[in-house]
């Protein structure tokens, strides 16, 4: 079951004749592309994690305030 790639007007870029799917050639771009989707969950993964925390902060200051 092989693949074939028939190259496109981009260098950077072969179609699959299987599926007509464009693909990638170019490495480094989509290890790039790759990282950034690392680093964007991780700030989304740190916001929630911030958001969590001050949601468990505001309810312990209203417990003490309803305490006074």
């Amino acid at each position: 079951m092989s693949q074939e790639k028939i190259p496109v007007q981009n260098e950077k870029m072969v179609r699959d004749t299987r599926t007509g799917a464009l693909l990638s050639t170019d490495r480094d771009s989509v290890k790039a592309y790759e990282r950034r989707r690392r680093e964007a969950q991780a700030q989304k993964d740190r916001i929630n994690r911030l958001e969590h925390e001050l949601s468990e902060l505001k309810a312990l200051m209203s417990k003490l305030i309803e305490e006074r």
